[in-house]
Order: structure tokens, then C-alpha cells, then sequence
């Protein structure tokens, strides 16, 4: 039989070595691909025979097969395999040598298993290692060494364990400095100290690490190549120092989004050149200085959405090129008349912006709404729909702009839509 008759029959066989979990074997442009599912509801150990000794195996995955144990010879003669998918199982341990036949692993995926620990020796002979993804596991430390094999590793995810920053040494990544993507998220980071010998950071994860300021070893002069610095989720209340993001020279997106911030220093964005994404929603934000944004020449997208915002100042954003604007869920009742047309004229052009649930005028409202028509900019048509109560009024339907009726409009906004 021709070779490609025998491609053919195994690209649709199925097997069953282990009762309760099947893979489906496919053909790919001449390598294959395993998908493999639990079929029971017992755990399962996975042993040797099921998806291993085969020399064209360039695929696996192994998702929520209910694994609690991985056999030493359960991966043996797969030397083409590149990507191993195992997350989402109950695996507790990996025993020494699981992964040592494997040359050309590129990918492994352990997320959301039972690790606690990680053999010193894990991966010692996967020097083709590029992408590892521990996230959701238990474990609270890593031993140094570990990582010194891979010498292509950029992508490392530990979040959502159990480590504390104190408890992670420097020696850890001593020999692996080029680490482009770090994620650390859902880790307590507050005493971390080992990032000042990374060189190479592009993308920094450091979402809900009990940080209550903005942490100096994220911001420091190795720091500089990082593009994407995500410190969401966490308990900063302020940035008080106008130069803590100074050296992030070349950072594309800030994310400071689901803090407690209540005052952020108007320079604190200055000097950012290559900036095009803010991310500052679900703060408790009252005022915005009106040069806090300005000359940030290449803003495209700013995020203020759920804050306790009252204003929009006018110039704001003069000298950027923003084209996306969300500030929903504030506490403004109105824009400055022609908002947009002014905006415009400065050398904005808004292609997308979102005000919905704000305590609106509906004087004012219907002003706005009648620019972002006219200047065909996309907003919250759901919300605006007609369908439902979206402003307030009095008697006296006009747009009034001054200070003292503010607070009137938000009260008549909570009492009868809020």
C-alpha cells in the first residue's frame, strides 16, 4: 500500500489504551496531531501507548482528561512532538525525566493542574523550549537552575500560584535575562526584587499582586525595552512621582485599570513618546488635570470608563493622535458645547467614543448625540435607543454648563434611573 494510503487511514483512527480517554489522530501536511478527550468520569493515569512512539508527532493535546499521574515513559519516541498541551487536569507531580525525550519541544502548557513543585532537572535536555505555562497551579517556589537549559525560552507564565516576591530568588533567572513576556499575575509581588537583572522584558503581567504602589522594580533602568506594563487589579491608591515611568522609554500600553486611585501626577505620562494605550477605568478618578494627556504624540486609545469623573476638559488630548475614547459609567452631566467640533478643529478626528451611564442632562445629551451623528463617531447605540430612561430634566429644558446645578442632576439622576 502507498504511503499516502496509510496517511489516510491514520489520519481518522481513533485509539483507547486508556479506557477513559480517546485521541483522534490527524494528519497536518504530513505531521500529526493528537486531540485527545476523557470519555468517563474516573481520573486516569496516563501510561506509556497512548499517544507515545510516534515518530511524526508534532501535536498533542490533552486538556481536562482528568490526568492525576503521567507515567516517565509516557511521552517516550516522540521526537518531532513541538507543542504538548496538558492544562486543565489534576497532575500533582511530574516524575524526573517525563519530558527528556522530547528535542524539539517548542510549547508545554501545564496551566490550572495541582503542581506544587517542579524537579530540579524538569527540563534539562528540552532545549527548544520557547513558551512554558504554569499558570494556576500551587506552586510557591522554584529552585534556581531550573531554567538555565533553556536557552530559548521568551515566555514564561507563573501566574495565579501561590509565590510571594520575597520567596522568588535573582538566581532564578540569572542565565535567562532574554525573557521577552513575564506574567505574574494573581501572585503576591509587594517584596519582589528579581527583576532588576531582567534585560529583555517586552510584556510585564503583574495584575492583583497586593501591589499599593507603583512598584519601583517595574519601572527601573533594565526596564527600558518593555512595551505592554500591566498593573491591574491591585491597591494602588496614588502616583505621587511625576518620573516613575521615566525610563520605560519605548512602553506601548499602561494598563493601571481596577485600582483605587484617586490622584495620578499630571506629568506622570510626559516624555512617553511611543505611548498609545491608557487603561485607567474602574479607578475612583474625580478631576483630570487638563495637560495630563497632552503631547503624548502617539495616544490612540485612552480608557477612563467607571471613575467619579465630572469634566472632560477641552484640550485634553491636544498634541496626540487619539481616535478612541471611553469615559461611561462617571459622574457627567455635560461636555463643553461642541465638544467634538472643537476637539476637531485642534486636529482630532474621534472614531469611536463611549459616554453611556453617565448622569446626563438630557439638554446636553441630546447635543451630543446629535455630534456624534453628524460626525459619524461610533458610541453606545444600545444604550441610546430610546427605549429607556438615559437623562434627567427639569422644567427649564436647556443645557446648563455651570458648577452649582451639578450636583442637583446627579441627584436627580440616582433617585429616578441609577
Amino acid at each position: 500500500m502507498k504511503e499516502s494510503a496509510w496517511i489516510a487511514i491514520w489520519s481518522m483512527l481513533f485509539f483507547a489504551i486508556n479506557a477513559d480517554i480517546k485521541c483522534k489522530f490527524e494528519d497536518d501536511g504530513g505531521m500529526m496531531f493528537h486531540m485527545c478527550n476523557a470519555t468517563g468520569s474516573s481520573d486516569n493515569i496516563l501510561r506509556r501507548g497512548l499517544v507515545s512512539d510516534k515518530r511524526k508527532t508534532f501535536h498533542i493535546i490533552l486538556m481536562q482528561c482528568k490526568i492525576i499521574r503521567i507515567e516517565q515513559e509516557a511521552f517516550y519516541r516522540l521526537p518531532a512532538l513541538a507543542i504538548l498541551d496538558l492544562g486543565e487536569n489534576k497532575i500533582e507531580s511530574l516524575p524526573i525525566g517525563v519530558f527528556d525525550r522530547l528535542p524539539s519541544l517548542s510549547r508545554l502548557n501545564l496551566s490550572y493542574n495541582l503542581l506544587t513543585e517542579l524537579p530540579d532537572n524538569i527540563f534539562n535536555h528540552n532545549t527548544e523550549l520557547s513558551v512554558i505555562d504554569l499558570e494556576g497551579n500551587k506552586l510557591h517556589t522554584l529552585k534556581p537552575g531550573l531554567f538555565d537549559s533553556l536557552w530559548r525560552l521568551s515566555q514564561l507564565d507563573l501566574s495565579h500560584n501561590m509565590f510571594t516576591g520575597k520567596e522568588i530568588v535573582p538566581q532564578l533567572f540569572e542565565r535567562k535575562r532574554d525573557i521577552s513576556i513575564l506574567s505574574l499575575s494573581g501572585n503576591d509581588m509587594a517584596e519582589a526584587n528579581f527583576l532588576s537583572i531582567m534585560n529583555n522584558l517586552n510584556y510585564l503581567y503583574m495584575d492583583g499582586c497586593s501591589l499599593k504602589v507603583v512598584p519601583d522594580l517595574a519601572t527601573a533602568e533594565n526596564m527600558k525595552q518593555l512595551r505592554h506594563l500591566s498593573l491591574a487589579s491591585n491597591e494602588i491608591t496614588s502616583i505621587d512621582d511625576a518620573m516613575i515611568f521615566s525610563k520605560l522609554k519605548d512602553v506601548m500600553k499602561i494598563n493601571l485599570s481596577k485600582n483605587q486611585l484617586e490622584f495620578i501626577h499630571k506629568d506622570v505620562f510626559k516624555n512617553l513618546r511611543y505611548l498609545e494605550e491608557i487603561d485607567l477605568r474602574y479607578n475612583k478618578l474625580t478631576t483630570l488635570p487638563v495637560d495630563m494627556f497632552q503631547n503624548i504624540p502617539k495616544l490612540y486609545e485612552l480608557k477612563l470608563s467607571y471613575n467619579l469623573l465630572t469634566d472632560i476638559p477641552l484640550n485634553a488630548f491636544a498634541g496626540t493622535e487619539l481616535k478612541r475614547l471611553s469615559f461611561d459609567n462617571n459622574n457627567i452631566t455635560h461636555l463643553h458645547e461642541n465638544f467634538l467640533l472643537k476637539i476637531e478643529d485642534a486636529g482630532l478626528m474621534l472614531k469611536i467614543m463611549h459616554f453611556g451611564n453617565n448622569p446626563w442632562q438630557c439638554a446636553c445629551l441630546r447635543e451630543l448625540l446629535r455630534e456624534v451623528k453628524e460626525m459619524d463617531v461610533i458610541y453606545d447605540t444600545n444604550t441610546y435607543d430610546g427605549k429607556h430612561p438615559v437623562c434627567v430634566t427639569t422644567k427649564n429644558f436647556y443645557c446648563r454648563r455651570d458648577a452649582a446645578a451639578h450636583d442637583q442632576f446627579i441627584r436627580m439622576y440616582n433617585e429616578n434611573i441609577r
